[in-house]
């Protein structure tokens, strides 16, 4: 299953802008303009650098 920046930040109650910029320093090897669509080991790290 995958899961989305934008599913992520309202999960998280942050912006969807505050946590690409995260995945694209995080994941450099990202195409650039391609769609974040993430893992579950993605997501968690998403989670854990967002999470209270």
């Amino acid at each position: 299953m995958t899961t989305t920046p934008n599913e992520l930040a309202d999960e998280l109650d942050v912006s969807a802008k505050a946590i690409r910029a995260f995945l694209r320093e995080e994941y450099l090897e990202h195409e650039h303009g391609a769609r974040w669509e993430l893992d579950d080991d993605q997501s968690s790290v998403v989670r854990a650098r967002f999470s209270d």
